[in-house]
């Protein structure tokens, strides 16, 4: 009670008080009313993995209250099914027909990872398979047949998309040479192409983030520039260190659009089919994350760090459990606050130069609604709303702003809606509203909001 106190006294001084010593302009994000950038899809709102076998298991209003819109899945760890190569793919394979018909259920787009249902899910151990030792595909020929027969089977053909190989630039994914996964590529594509036309192909799904000084990255595209391989959907993750500019779409998006310049390759749709670390599961970095993805119209599965059972289940760690109850936690309720709240219109953003705050704004039809995420920071940053008279208002005045904080208790800690912390009202001058924004955990984070 006493920070929620300190922060409305600070809100309330914010149009009066400079900024403080330890805010620099380098801690500033910012939100540009004067920019339409079209309806908010809510393309953070993906899971991995996180989905029971058993239908309806989790009650639908968690997910649809996460605005539930990409699924992938592939059968890993799936209990009593060990994939192709240690005869368990028919098992492994109804536990993906579910997932996939959940996600059918609310609409929501399929990511397979077909080298789960080989088998090479990360617990394969020394007794992993991988296609294409010696040249030889035979194997993996069959494989790949029974599974284009069972994807037309059980109508798995739309609203689908291919993922040939999880990671394989790490070697509990891909413990074989560079050489023989670039043939695999290749091979499996050029398999599927024949035999499942129409159905999109993604990849590589690598680790790391694009870099021209990876041959991860340079050797897949020469390969697939070579013989005309190249996926239809470019995936890569985002689940490395917090501090690490390159592990950022404000790094890695243009990486790839200037790697896919250089080799003379289609630049399409980019997926992260994996985001976010451990520790970045929370409120204040899944806002950071949201924004992320809002600015650079790219659609992201947040990470799944649970293992075995739990590995499907949850929603990738946005619920938990009483019994057989299930329950919210903070971070799901800023998913919710996402997918419900925040619709109308996008507007043009900035995120703090330091790269550690950054906000997702909209406007709806009397409403602007602000969400502000810090990545796994403490200080004093500062949010400008800029060109107030985009929507009518005055270029000073006073404006009542409503907030909402999200609090975090942990993962397995139930949370209930964000707090209402209530209105604070706030001059402003030169057609630019600004106030502080007190971070002073690094799992709390807020909505603001204000009529027009």
């Amino acid at each position: 009670m006493i920070s929620c106190l300190l922060f409305l006294a600070g809100l309330a001084a914010a149009a009066v008080v400079p900024l403080e010593p330890r805010q620099s302009a380098s801690m500033i994000t910012t939100v540009d009313l004067s920019v339409n950038l079209g309806a908010p899809v809510h393309r953070a709102s993906g899971v991995l993995y996180g989905v029971p076998d058993t239908k309806n298991q989790i009650p639908s209003s968690f997910y649809t209250g996460m605005g539930f819109n990409y699924l992938s899945a592939g059968g890993a760890q799936f209990t009593g099914a060990t994939g192709w190569i240690f005869g368990g793919y028919t098992a492994r394979f109804q536990d993906v027909l579910s997932n996939y018909q959940t996600a059918r259920q609310f609409n929501a787009q399929f990511i397979l990872k077909m080298s789960d249902l080989w088998g090479t899910d990360g617990t394969q151990g020394a007794n992993g398979v991988y296609p294409g030792a010696n040249g030889n595909f035979t194997e993996y020929d069959a494989y790949l047949t029974q599974l284009v027969k069972d994807l037309k089977a059980n109508g798995m053909t739309t609203n689908i998309k291919l993922l040939i190989w999880n990671e394989p630039d790490i070697t509990a994914f891909w413990n074989a040479p560079q050489a023989q996964y670039f043939s695999t590529w290749s091979h499996a594509v050029s398999f599927l192409r024949t035999n499942l036309p129409g159905v999109p192909i993604a990849g590589p799904a690598l680790a790391s983030a694009p870099n021209s000084g990876d041959t991860w990255w340079t050797g897949f595209l020469t390969r697939v520039k070579a013989d005309n391989t190249a996926p239809d959907v470019y995936t890569w993750h985002h689940e490395g260190s917090s501090t690490d500019v390159n592990n950022d779409l404000q790094t890695s998006q243009p990486a790839m659009v200037n790697l896919l310049n250089s080799f003379g390759l289609f630049i399409g749709e980019f997926i992260i089919d994996e985001y976010a670390n451990v520790q970045e599961q929370n409120p204040a970095s899944a806002a950071w994350w949201i924004a992320r993805f809002e600015r650079f119209n790219m659609s992201g599965l947040r990470g799944n760090w649970l293992s075995g059972a739990n590995l499907q289940d949850f929603l990738s760690g946005l619920l938990w459990k009483s019994g057989n109850t299930y329950f919210s936690n903070g971070e799901w309720q800023v998913y919710n606050y996402y997918a419900t709240q925040m619709t109308g219109f996008r507007v043009a953003t900035t995120g703090s130069t330091d790269r550690l705050m950054d906000n997702f704004a909209v406007v709806g039809t009397d409403v602007v609604r602000i969400l502000v995420g810090g990545r796994l920071v403490t200080g004093t940053y500062s949010l400008q709303i800029k060109n107030l008279s985009a929507l009518g208002l005055a270029t000073s005045g006073t404006i009542n702003v409503h907030t909402f904080q999200f609090n975090f208790g942990g993962t397995t800690t139930q949370e209930g809606a964000p707090q209402d912390l209530g209105l604070v009202a706030h001059t402003y001058s030169g057609n630019v509203l600004s106030f502080p924004i007190f971070q002073t955990t690094t799992t709390t984070t807020w909505a603001f909001e204000f009529n027009f």
